[in-house]
């Protein structure tokens, strides 16, 4: 909004698209390419908290007086143990007049699969080790529009609407391993596409005070929760090639743990939405809601409170956030911000499990 003079620029109230790339090399280029251009700015932040690890490099550049091409790349590790997945995407934000900003962007999750062992090589009895291994990758559009009302009167307010499509091939193999060598054992691909519509509007009282209201809805080809697992009939065929059913079924249930941990990260919410303002998802979004109130003390520090409410699919519970983020501008140029927060999954059949989260972030804008 014109009103906030933080983000004149461009209107605030749609999430930041995932931007991936080459940034600074792309940043120096468009730069140096025209004079006429809009401000262009490098972000870095990084998040974690009970073993989920997040990490960015986010970029925006000015390609003209109100175009942006947005680039970046984000990494997640969402369990300790686990392979990361790596995220690239490049898109354009376009400022249509003075009310609207018009937003695509395509990203690539690279291939990444984690083993987890079943059971040990015993050499001296020429018994082969058993592994299963996971995998997954992403690839998705997103487009959104966002309504700003763009003056400088006590109220102002903004409306904005997305919607993402993903495609995600998750794989599952056996191997056996046997003198540090694997073989593979068996093999399969399922493919799952996810849509994820979202809306969300603010409210804004003397450039001052923000209130801000979010929420999206997720839709899945088949159940999240069975796509990319191994299937009753594999999972009985391998328990009978182990020594002792209970140490199997204990294996397979924390693989499946893993599995839907490293799913709700891929695919219930785009990496570049994900801090500890918004959680850390344990298992696939069904819908989630997050309602906000800013509010600037001094032209050079702003506060926010939020809570955000996540309802994941059917059988594996919710989850609950609270958190705190402040932002500090150091001159004209330079943001530096940090998020704390508490978030409370409640699993159906599990205890509730309680974990504390940071985000610490900067920006340079040139």
């Amino acid at each position: 909004m014109q009103g906030d003079l933080e983000t004149r620029r461009r209107p605030k109230g749609m999430p930041p698209c995932v931007r991936a790339g080459w940034v600074l090399l792309a940043l120096l280029g468009a730069r140096s390419a025209g004079a006429e251009v809009a401000d262009s700015s490098v972000t870095l932040e990084a998040s974690g908290g009970h073993g989920y690890v997040l990490w960015s490099l986010l970029g925006d550049v000015g390609v003209g007086e109100a175009t942006f091409v947005t680039l970046g790349y984000t990494g997640v590790r969402p369990e300790s143990g686990t392979a990361a997945i790596h995220q690239l995407s490049v898109g354009m934000d376009h400022l249509a007049g003075e009310h609207w900003l018009l937003s695509g962007v395509v990203s690539l999750g690279l291939s990444k699969a984690s083993d987890t062992e079943l059971t040990q090589e015993r050499p001296r009895l020429n018994v082969p080790g058993l592994t299963a291994r996971t995998g997954s990758g992403s690839q998705a559009v997103q487009l959104g529009a966002a309504w700003d009302s763009a003056g400088f009167g006590t109220w102002e307010y903004g409306l904005d609407a997305g919607v993402g499509v993903s495609r995600n091939p998750l794989r599952r193999q056996l191997l056996t391993v046997s003198d540090g060598t694997s073989t593979e054992r068996y093999a399969q691909e399922d493919i799952l596409w996810s849509a994820r519509p979202t809306l969300g509007a603010r409210l804004l009282w003397k450039g001052q005070w923000e209130l801000g209201l979010r929420g999206a809805f997720a839709f899945y080809s088949e159940d999240p929760l069975t796509a990319g697992q191994f299937t009753d009939a594999e999972t009985d065929q391998l328990e009978a090639q182990l020594e002792s059913r209970v140490a199997a079924r204990k294996a397979l249930a924390g693989l499946r743990r893993r599995q839907l941990r490293d799913l709700g990260a891929a695919v219930a919410r785009r990496l570049g939405e994900v801090n500890a303002t918004t959680g850390f998802p344990s298992a696939p979004v069904r819908w989630d809601l997050r309602p906000s109130l800013s509010w600037r003390l001094t032209p050079a520090l702003r506060g926010q409170l939020s809570y955000a409410f996540t309802r994941y699919v059917p059988g594996e519970g919710v989850a609950h956030v609270v958190a705190t983020r402040w932002t500090v501008r150091l001159g004209d140029a330079v943001r530096l911000w940090a998020s704390v927060a508490l978030q409370r999954d409640v699993p159906v059949d599990l205890p509730a499990d309680t974990s504390g989260l940071l985000t610490l972030g900067g920006e340079y804008t040139f």
